[in-house]
């Protein structure tokens, strides 16, 4: 083969091209050959290079995985733009105002990515974004989730070749919610108005488990095993996701209320058979607290705060705490339970008198 010829490549697989002129980058590479509607032959540039060996490189490295050219420069913000009418404008599906309100708020924070190319983005630049620890854990979830749909979405339509959102993480403690837990006196007045007081039942539930309140409302009645005396679930973290809590003796009767096998839900909104919503059982939870006389301005997360204090006082052991409201413990190794597991959590939660 004559010396400076390039050799053949398979029609179909682009082309390097010699510039004419003194430049700088004079070889370009040209990929997606076609005929436009004049008769002319139309391709993409994929850039231009310093020398033939560049160029034969990035030629080959398209053709190892070929994207569509045009998308290359693509800001986080277009991407973003895109995906939210791609998932927001489905009639086959509605979101509510708190879904949506929730998705912009995230995006703003994400205000260093917004003019960056997505294809440039890497992990770095969105961890930077997750280790600002003046935002709440919460809010740290809904800017990882927003990451991840989106940048899922770009890998489905060619816009990057590699997701790296895969690899953030966040670093801030899972459970920052402020909270006050109750106190001796008002656990006792819950007790004396369990009968008598609509929801005082869940409150108690919620006290003697450590649920999150979006746990135990999304909670699945076949999860919950009357003959080992267990409830399954969970969200957020790996740690926190499918965790098993043994029912305290003392709300055995509390659960069983609630527990009908031809249910979906544990506990169900009372007009359908689907799960409560927050906001119903927040009115539901304050209007309980003051029938009960209860005073002071607790959230239903208080209740977690609560039990973990429970635990605590009661001695238990710091892993079984942490296996019980899914925090993830560099003590804590397996993520399956044994018989054993649950038996110690068991024991670890009877501590807890009442």
């Amino acid at each position: 083969m004559p010396r400076g010829k390039a050799m053949r490549r398979p029609n179909g697989s682009g082309t390097v091209i010699k510039m004419s002129g003194n430049r700088r980058r004079p070889y370009e590479v040209r990929v997606n050959t076609r005929i436009d509607e004049w008769g002319y032959p139309a391709y993409d540039v994929l850039g231009r290079f310093e020398d033939r060996i560049k160029a034969d490189i990035a030629l080959a490295e398209y053709n190892k995985n070929p994207f569509d050219v045009k998308k290359r420069d693509i800001t986080f913000q277009e991407t973003y733009q895109m995906w939210y009418k791609w998932k927001y404008d489905n009639p086959a599906k509605t979101y509510s105002k708190s879904s949506v309100s929730c998705t912009k708020g995230a995006f703003a924070k994400c205000a260093s990515l917004h003019n960056m190319k997505i294809r440039n983005i890497r992990t770095g630049d969105m961890q930077a974004v997750l280790d600002d620890h003046t935002l709440s854990h919460a809010y740290m979830e809904h800017i990882a989730n927003l990451l991840h749909q989106i940048f899922k979405y770009a890998a489905e339509y060619d816009i990057i070749e590699k997701d790296y959102s895969k690899f953030i993480r966040i670093t801030k403690a899972e459970d920052d919610e402020a909270g006050v837990p109750f106190t001796k006196k008002e656990i006792h007045m819950l007790w004396q108005n369990v009968d008598r007081v609509p929801y005082t039942d869940t409150i108690l539930i919620l006290i003697y488990t450590g649920w999150r309140i979006t746990e135990l409302l999304t909670m699945r009645t076949e999860n919950i095993s009357l003959m080992e005396w267990t409830m399954q679930g969970g969200i957020k973290t790996s740690a926190g996701k499918n965790r098993i809590v043994p029912i305290h003796s003392g709300i055995k009767a509390l659960v069983q209320r609630y527990y009908k096998p031809d249910t979906t839900f544990f506990i169900s909104n009372p007009d359908n058979n689907k799960p409560m919503t927050k906001h119903s059982y927040y009115r539901l939870f304050h209007a309980a607290l003051s029938e009960c006389g209860i005073t002071t301005k607790h959230t239903p997360h208080d209740c977690r705060h609560t039990f973990t204090s429970l635990l605590d006082s009661a001695g238990a052991n710091e892993v079984c705490i942490d296996r019980l409201v899914g925090h993830a413990s560099k003590s804590l190794t397996k993520k399956t339970y044994t018989h054993k597991d649950i038996e110690e959590l068991r024991e670890a939660i009877e501590l807890v008198k009442i």
